[in-house]
């Protein structure tokens, strides 16, 4: 049978693996076979609630829980888009995505409403527990299609009007498919969530989750706060597989987490979202020799991740890991200043990442000027219509045809006349021993280069290091020494605070 959408693969693992776990939520479990009813029954109560509606955003405001992925899932069923929310989002912010979405429709849980309410939001709301409860007149919800909007996501970390990225069930589902193909997961696998919901990292654990028949285990925020609680709940879930961001990845290290509690079950790690440091990706390396671990890469806007590389190899501080080579099924290449394609033998020219292909979002819901501005005409093709999201990355290829993420495209620093990559100075900075976490920044007033750190090294140790790593022109003049750096809700460091500070 054709597979159309995210609920054609549901309805298959429910009934391959309906007893199986399909969700650890602290001390909740829930089978497969429970997840694909429950979901069922709050769809055909949201299409009587809705009056019948289709493809309408509907705002999940709820923390991520087995409740919020049967939220998902019941959206679907009743043929609309899910729309998940941080739950610390501000009136203002809340105010301004529902006018995007044209739409005040929010379901919640009875604990989180009362959330709701104390930011002075006065709309009304759906709870989940009555949906759940109804007693519905099994009102047949519309055939899904392939092209149908699946969700909106609003990325972290936005200002002024929001923008939500719009993806279909046909990009998720070709993800699906190409990211198994990639990692080849399996129903014994236990998946440590750590991303929100609100972010498409979350994917990888949902998604993958159902189409293997794996467990996904929903790993409480504040254990990231607390490595010793983190490594044990990974401990006593059995957790196999790990799919987070490198800053993650990082708190542990940081903290020598691994020296004192070492999860025995562990045996592939997943991360993108950042460029992984190599410290961090050693310390791991050297307590699980034996593990998988695989770096890949991926805007919100192409649907969870497009390039995948599979690390074979021991890097050296000072190294960059590679995020691979594309996808099965995606396109991609990188254009230079001029619109010209920078060839894969031309390993010393930095371009734009440029992505093509089914794995691309619908755009920016309700905002086609946009759209219109970053998913453009492929410069490369005359003949024919052919859509292409300009990411803003900057990369260049390697030797064996890999790509190197160098930094983002608004992120360049000019400096003294000249453009330079941040990305470069933090893994020159990263190389340093002692030195656990680290962020460039540009001080405007002064044209100075900051560095933002976390480690026991000194200010003049690091400097003198990247004296053999850089150029005079890019080391910086300024040196931050913090006991954490700033992240924004889906764990990456947050830039653009750090930028802030240096140019108060």
């Amino acid at each position: 049978m054709r597979t159309i959408s995210v609920l054609d693969i549901l309805e298959e693992t429910a009934s391959c693996y309906g007893a199986r776990t399909a969700v650890i939520d602290g001390g909740t479990e829930v089978t497969y076979e429970q997840l694909a009813e429950r979901a069922k029954r709050l769809g055909c109560a949201l299409t009587e609630a809705l009056d019948e509606a289709v493809q309408k955003p509907v705002m999940l405001f709820m923390e991520k829980s087995c409740q919020c992925i049967t939220a998902m899932l019941g959206v679907l069923y009743s043929g609309n888009i899910y729309v998940p929310m941080d739950v610390r989002t501000p009136l203002t912010r809340l105010m301004a995505i529902q006018r995007t979405l044209e739409s005040d429709c929010i379901l919640t849980t009875r604990a989180e409403e009362l959330q709701l309410r104390k930011t002075g939001y006065q709309g009304s709301v759906l709870l989940y527990e009555e949906l759940l409860e109804a007693k519905t007149g099994g009102v047949q919800t519309r055939k899904i299609i392939d092209t149908d909007l699946m969700y909106i996501l609003f990325t972290s970390g936005s200002t002024g009007t929001p923008k939500g990225v719009a993806v279909t069930h046909r990009s998720v589902v070709d993800y699906i498919e190409d990211f198994q193909q990639e990692v080849k997961l399996t129903k014994e696998d236990i998946l440590g969530n750590q991303t929100p919901f609100y972010t498409d990292m979350s994917l990888k654990d949902i998604y993958m989750g159902i189409r293997v028949g794996a467990a996904v285990c929903i790993i409480p925020q504040k254990y990231f706060m607390a490595p010793k609680k983190l490594l044990q709940y990974l401990e006593d879930n059995r957790v196999t597989s790990l799919a987070w961001v490198p800053t993650a990845y990082r708190i542990v290290s940081q903290f020598d987490g691994l020296g004192r509690i070492r999860p025995g079950y562990l045996r592939r790690f997943l991360f993108s979202g950042e460029a992984m440091p190599v410290p961090v990706f050693r310390y791991w390396k050297k307590h699980y020799p034996d593990a998988e671990f695989i770096q890949q890469y991926g805007p919100t806007e192409i649907t969870g991740a497009c390039t995948s590389f599979r690390i074979t190899k021991d890097y050296r501080e000072g190294e960059t890991i590679p995020i691979g080579k594309p996808f099965p099924n995606t396109g991609l290449f990188l254009l230079d200043e001029n619109n010209t394609e920078i060839r894969s033998s031309e390993t010393e020219r930095t371009g734009e990442i440029c992505i093509y292909g089914t794995c691309l979002a619908a755009g920016y819901y309700n905002n086609r000027q946009k759209t219109k501005e970053s998913f453009v005409q492929n410069p490369l093709i005359t003949t024919h219509e052919e859509r292409i999201y300009r990411t803003g990355d900057l990369a260049r290829w390697d030797a064996e045809g890999n790509l190197l993420f160098l930094s983002r495209k608004d992120d360049q620093i000019k400096h003294g006349g000249r453009r330079i990559e941040p990305g470069e100075i933090e893994a020159a900075a990263a190389a340093t021993e002692g030195v656990k976490a680290c962020c460039c920044v540009h001080n405007v007033k002064k044209d100075a280069l900051a560095l933002y750190y976390i480690g026991e090294a000194e200010e003049r140790e690091i400097l003198q290091a990247m004296q053999n790593r850089l150029p005079k022109y890019m080391i910086p003049t300024i040196c931050h020494k913090k006991e954490t750096l700033p992240t924004l809700g889906n764990g990456k460091l947050n830039r653009r605070l750090m930028g802030e500070w240096e140019n108060e």
